[in-house]
């Protein structure tokens, strides 16, 4: 009798542990299961690193592909769950260590940040595909073991394209550049963009640093800016700091037209600031997902869509595809080169193909925002 009610309170305890645990995340649910003992495990375990609350479209976006391929009998028989961890600077190596070691997750989506990334290639043994963009994070000193894998279209080929919108579109033949130092993301976009603007005849004439996202004065580098009163000002960083920036710029008198990256692509873009004036009418680049049906799918369940959220969606798909052409999920090299061969991906977003450092080729758009809200493309880069 003692035993029932033992057995009884424990399972009480259990039911009220997991209602707990369902709330404490509302993107994905964090908890696992224990495969059965007959050697095939019921659920496909897949780490997810995003942060919070910023940029949770990541998330969602794999959390949709999720609930679809699970409707549709899953990968190889097998339900996928997703396993999330908090990306947090201090900790992205050990959520990253704990996912491959612990959880024995078959592969990891995330983390987003390029600064993250670079920390989680070399210890990890398994596939990642990124929300990261940086081009360099798949490089052989960050990513020694080749299973680093980028989703959305990399910065050398949005800095590409912005730097073509603004000589060709914007007629520009100067910027100056402002981002985030030590930030592998916001380094990586300035220094692509600077390449493609002056071999297209442009000159960079003010390059300039601050601390941290949290920075909100930025007095000494704005001085340097509205000295040599460029045609264009680059803020490739993230959207705390930026619209900072773009109120600080005009209230000392500043004109240049504000141009941005892709990491403007979160609504705290639009409602840091109380008066979203200094904000719109400028131009950023962006991952927009093109396919209807998704972007149906992602509304309903989670209101607008960015291209963050396509990332997510397709990193799972794309792992869905290797592993069943693998035909099994024993070998993560046999995965890395499965997610490679892929060509012609159509998803939430068209990937035509990777290429040697496993960087997707795709097209991008630059877009201007209205609204606090990402219009139209102005122009998009096609594949070469």
């Amino acid at each position: 009798m003692i035993r029932k009610t033992f057995g009884l309170i424990l399972s009480v305890m259990l039911i009220l542990s997991i209602v707990w645990l369902s709330g404490c995340e509302n993107v994905i649910d964090t908890l696992t299961t224990v495969p059965p003992d007959d050697g095939m495990p019921e659920t496909l375990k897949v780490g997810l690193i995003h942060p919070y609350p910023n940029y949770t479209s990541f998330g969602k976006g794999a959390t949709l592909a999720q609930v679809e391929i699970n409707g549709a009998d899953g990968v190889l028989g097998m339900k996928v769950e997703l396993i999330y961890k908090q990306e947090e600077t201090d900790t992205v190596v050990d959520s990253a260590t704990a996912l491959i070691e612990e959880e024995k997750v078959v592969a990891i989506l995330g983390p987003l940040f390029s600064s993250h990334a670079v920390k989680v290639g070399p210890v990890s043994t398994v596939p990642v595909l990124l929300g990261a963009t940086r081009s360099e994070v798949t490089a052989e000193e960050t990513d020694p073991n080749d299973l680093m894998f980028l989703v959305a279209g990399s910065n050398v080929l949005q800095a590409k394209l912005l730097a073509k919108v603004v000589v060709e579109e914007l007629e520009a033949k100067t910027a100056a550049m402002i981002w985030q130092d030590m930030d592998v993301y916001s380094e990586g976009f300035v220094q692509s963009f600077k390449t493609s603007f002056e071999t297209l005849g442009g000159n960079v004439v003010v390059e300039e640093t601050y601390a941290g996202n949290d920075v909100t004065m930025f007095d000494m580098q704005l001085t340097a800016v509205k000295e040599a009163n460029p045609d264009v000002l680059l803020l490739a960083s993230f959207p705390g700091a930026v619209p900072r920036i773009m109120q600080q710029a005009r209230d000392m008198g500043i004109t240049s037209t504000f141009i941005g990256s892709d990491g403007w692509d979160d609504p705290l873009i639009s409602t840091t600031l109380d008066d979203n004036t200094n904000v719109d009418g400028y131009y950023c680049t962006n991952l927009d997902p093109a396919a209807l049906d998704f972007i149906s799918a992602y509304t309903e369940e989670y209101g607008s869509v960015d291209g963050i959220a396509a990332a997510g969606y397709d990193a799972l798909y794309l792992l869905k595809m290797a592993i069943e052409s693998v035909g099994s999920t024993d070998d993560a090299t046999a995965i890395r080169d499965a997610i490679a061969a892929i060509t012609d991906y159509q998803g939430a977003t068209s990937i035509s193909s990777f290429d040697m450092n496993r960087n997707p080729v795709k097209s991008v758009g630059v877009r201007q925002i209205v609204d606090g809200v990402p219009q139209d493309d102005i122009i998009e880069a096609v594949p070469e």
